[in-house]
């Protein structure tokens, strides 16, 4: 009994050693040596260390250059920027010059050498100078009230024969004015289009003629059009019941860049009823400061006002005012006075010969100064 014991005992562990050898030979066989991983390296704090096999022998392989910019960004925070570009606003003040004889003939063929412009009574440098002959980019703005019923000659008149007198390349608009202004047409090259607004010009509808409120309109609206532009206001100047007041308008006048021709009306009339007693002597007054305020605006912007008492003095004003915004000198120069007052500055020209002497055959006209900067 003892002696079988054994023997299965033996047979048992005989088994299982046989069994334990087989499964540590079949792991073998199927890992393999070859594939057998290395020991785990330990991590240091400054990252793992690059293993002597990687290291390049020779120059290393240098990144590529990033572009400049033209316009580096700021960096972020309150540290100004070590580099900075200082940029400096310079006015430049822009003249448009009449020259002509004492009769009204355009001067033509002066060069830069024959102008001497004046800020203040100091020199200035003209830096751009050009001979012009443009077309015309014109607003007719005419007075159309109840008080010149009896007169509606001296509106229309004038006011066809200008359009009658405009080139294809030419834009005119046309706005009529009593209590406030209205575009009767916007600009056009089309003269049917503006004697269609003429024709509305019929009855009119209030008493008052606010002509700062009109002009003042129209200049700003100006503001928005390209290139040389003008505008030819017909009426009598006299100004009943504007928002804004004549020192208001003066400084609006100074700060554009349109010219302003006026034509006065109703100089025959005023006569006559002077003649006849029917002008009191407030009214005269009134008369004459209308006629003051006209000539203020053209001078101002160097333009010309004509005061007409006969239809037949029409036809040579609007000519001669054609040749006049055709024919021109354009000229700028940098003001040497860099002070932003907001101040007008006087601007005075004259035309000079070959020696440097004025020459006083001549009239010279451009605007009388401008509105400096301010702030």
């Amino acid at each position: 009994m003892r002696e079988s014991f054994q023997f299965v005992w033996r047979g048992l562990l005989a088994f299982l050693l046989i069994f334990a050898l087989l499964a540590a030979t079949e792991s073998w066989f199927a890992a393999g040596p070859l594939q057998q991983q290395a020991p785990e390296k330990k991590s240091e704090p400054g990252g793992p260390k690059q293993a002597e096999s990687d290291t390049v022998i020779g120059p290393k392989k240098q990144a590529p250059p990033k572009k400049k910019r033209i316009s580096p960004k700021k960096p972020a925070g309150d540290k100004p920027d070590d580099n900075f570009t200082l940029a400096v606003e310079i006015e430049l003040v822009n003249l448009d010059v009449v020259v002509t004889d004492k009769r009204g003939n355009f001067i033509p063929n002066l060069t830069q050498s024959n102008f001497r412009v004046y800020e203040d009574k100091v020199e200035q440098k003209v830096t751009n100078f050009s001979p012009t002959s443009a077309p015309l980019t014109i607003v007719m703005v005419v007075e159309f009230a109840r008080t010149l019923a009896w007169w509606y000659d001296d509106v229309i008149t004038p006011t066809a024969g200008f359009i009658q007198l405009l080139r294809p390349d030419d834009w005119a608009a046309l706005v009529a004015y009593d209590m406030r202004p209205e575009i009767l047409a916007d600009f056009t090259q089309d003269k049917r289009d503006l004697y269609a607004g003429l024709n509305r010009m019929r009855i009119p509808a209030f008493s008052e003629t606010n002509v700062f409120d009109a002009l003042k309109d129209t200049l700003d609206r100006l503001e928005e059009v390209d290139g040389k532009k003008a505008v030819l206001l017909i009426g009598t100047g006299i100004d009943t019941f504007s928002k804004i007041t004549f020192d208001t308008m003066l400084k609006r006048v100074n700060t554009t860049n349109a010219v302003i021709y006026c034509i006065g009306m109703m100089g025959l009339a005023r006569e006559l009823l002077d003649a006849r007693g029917y002008l009191a002597p407030e009214d005269r007054l009134t008369y004459l400061q209308a006629d003051n305020q006209l000539n203020t605006f053209s001078r101002r912007t160097g333009g010309k006002a004509w005061f007409p008492k006969f239809v037949g003095e029409y036809p040579n004003i609007l000519q001669q005012v054609g040749i006049e915004l055709r024919n021109q000198y354009s000229m700028g120069y940098q003001s040497t006075n860099p002070n932003k007052d907001g101040k007008f500055r006087k601007i005075k020209v004259e035309v000079i010969d070959e020696t440097g002497t004025v020459v006083k055959t001549v009239v010279v006209r451009a605007k009388e100064g401008y509105q400096a900067p301010k702030g």
